[in-house]
């Protein structure tokens, strides 16, 4: 046992800790931000905002074009692509917040595009040169900023401030930019010639945003923003316990890119998610009745969406080696069918039992997508 353990110490607990204390931190803030929100707020307004930050996140993904993986990985071997990759994502930045703005016909939302745009370039920067401290500062910075803020033009202009506050959070990031402009020149061939892993990355960050945003944008048309509300919150707790699996890849994702595995970590963090997704079955009924009186239906939710954990977890373990392998094209397909299916369950399921339905979907989807990662790992993987 005590060897077990020595070979995890050895493979970077030092990076995993700087990385662990930043997140629990950084999200303890931010779940006591959302949380705090949602006691102020009736389900239907807190649906709202995550409505709205729902369709920022797509536009988000669709400046990135797939910056972010592609920048841990290639600043993880010291491909200089960093210049190149930021002027290219925030021109189409400022063609996405412009659209978005008008057809929304919220300005405010432009601000949030710009901030985890941003966000999105210089934290996957700072991972793949493995600067966990600066990390860590940065995300608590940004953190405090965002419950000073957002609350702050809340108060002022109610929920369109929320969105605002949100963005503007992220200005400290723009520091990483400059010096990233500063420090590698804007080489457009440098993009021709890594233009299949990063045109594979751009998809599947498409497609884990649509994923991970889509069903609140759908969830409204069917069911309504109070629906979506109590959904939102759900999610938000699933979260706190999703902290763990993904401070383990922020930190396995570029260890894979330089060849080290981290095979005796990543089961060890499968194994605690079996733990965690039974917390949020024991838990839901006794602190949502407390804190959250007007969101009652969300406790079903949570419980449903907590076992989620598990294969959520293994999808991290997989996803990170084959990115670090660069075979990010191998993702697609797991994303596409996930993609997919969720839409499908959380239109059928939803409309047939509401908001237990969406719930299910969810569940349902993210295991259909570990099932397809995992037979990549073993069957594919090896052929490419």
């Amino acid at each position: 046992m005590t060897d077990y353990w020595d070979k995890i110490t050895n493979s970077g607990i030092k990076g995993i800790s700087t990385i662990g204390i930043s997140d629990i931190i950084g999200n303890g803030i931010s779940a006591g931000f959302w949380f705090y929100l949602a006691s102020l707020m009736t389900a239907e307004n807190y649906g709202q905002i995550s409505y709205f930050i729902a369709i920022g996140g797509i536009a988000t993904t669709i400046s990135l074009i797939g910056s972010t993986n592609t920048l841990t990985v290639h600043t993880a071997k010291n491909l200089k692509t960093e210049s190149t990759l930021y002027i290219t994502s925030l021109i189409i930045t400022a063609i996405s917040a412009i659209v978005v703005a008008i057809i929304f016909y919220n300005t405010e939302i432009m601000a949030y595009i710009f901030g985890t745009v941003i966000f999105g370039l210089s934290s996957s920067e700072i991972l793949g040169k493995k600067l966990y401290k600066s990390y860590s500062k940065y995300i608590i910075i940004q953190k405090l900023l965002m419950v000073g803020l957002a609350i702050g033009f809340y108060n002022l202009i109610g929920i369109n401030g929320v969105i605002l506050g949100l963005g503007l959070a992220f200005l400290p990031y723009s520091i990483r930019l400059y010096k990233g402009f500063k420090n590698t020149k804007i080489d457009f061939s440098l993009l021709k010639k890594h233009s299949g892993f990063i045109s594979y990355n751009y998809i599947l960050s498409l497609a884990t945003t649509f994923s991970g945003h889509f069903d609140k944008i759908i969830i409204v048309p069917i069911l309504g923003f109070a629906i979506l509300g109590n959904y939102a919150l759900a999610i938000q707790l699933l979260a706190i316990l999703e902290m763990v699996p993904g401070i383990i890849f922020k930190y396995i994702l570029p260890h894979d890119a330089t060849g080290n595995p981290n095979k005796k970590l990543k089961q060890v963090t499968i194994l605690s998610s079996i733990g965690l997704a039974g917390m949020g079955i024991i838990i839901s009924p006794i602190i949502i009745p407390i804190f959250f009186p007007k969101y009652i239906e969300a406790i079903e939710v949570f419980q449903i969406v907590s076992v989620s954990i598990i294969p959520t977890t293994i999808s991290f373990t997989i996803t990170s080696k084959i990115l670090g392998l660069e075979k990010s094209k191998l993702l697609l397909i797991s994303s596409g069918i996930y993609l997919i299916s969720q839409i499908t369950l959380i239109v059928v399921l939803g409309q047939i039992y509401g908001i237990t339905g969406i719930a299910v979907a969810f569940v349902i989807a993210v295991s259909i997508q570990t099932i397809i990662l995992i037979y990549i790992d073993k069957f594919l993987l090896k052929k490419n």
